[in-house]
């Protein structure tokens, strides 16, 4: 029995490896998951943040939180080059229907690097995990272990409803 534990340990551990927390002036909870996608919660600063990004060699910056500031966020990402997708997801109301339009601009090769974002970055890897299982074929515990190690960690109280968000939409599509 130890020994399977230790063996579920390591291939959790390993899954998740190469994913970094990173402290990016102007950026809340910044994850660089891979070379293809970084997560994370709001652009606090869109003067220190943005610059950043496009030197990470970010292409597209994706916001699921939307809010007052979204136009401001895209002026200033498009003005640094930078493609900009706004597909805001209400924590409130919890309605899937950008999630086939987030999913689509997160398996287009031209978009990529991806800064996909939300208030915490509970809604961005969420998003990712769907996009593991729907698109990737990962199985879900491959899948949540990277969004856990992504940011949808249990460090307020909306991460047990993206959590049930994710559960949802992947068994309404059979998963």
């Amino acid at each position: 029995m130890i020994a399977f534990l230790f063996w579920v340990g390591v291939t959790a551990t390993g899954s998740a490896q190469g994913i970094q927390r990173v402290t990016i002036a102007g950026i809340n909870n910044f994850w660089r998951v891979d070379n293809t996608v970084s997560t994370g919660g709001t652009i606090t600063s869109r003067e220190m943040a943005v610059p950043e990004l496009k030197r990470r060699g970010i292409r597209t910056v994706i916001n699921l939180a939307g809010g007052a500031d979204a136009q401001a966020e895209r002026a200033s990402v498009e003005a640094a080059g930078m493609k900009y997708v706004l597909l805001p997801i209400d924590p409130m109301a919890l309605d899937r229907a950008p999630v086939e339009a987030i999913l689509q601009a997160l398996n287009d090769r031209a978009n990529v690097p991806i800064f996909i974002h939300s208030g915490a970055g509970h809604r961005a890897a969420a998003a990712l995990m769907i996009k593991r299982v729907m698109i990737d074929g990962w199985d879900i515990e491959k899948a949540g272990i990277e969004a856990a190690s992504a940011g949808m960690v249990l460090d307020n109280d909306m991460a047990p409803v993206w959590w049930k968000f994710i559960r949802d939409y992947l068994k309404a599509h059979g998963k």
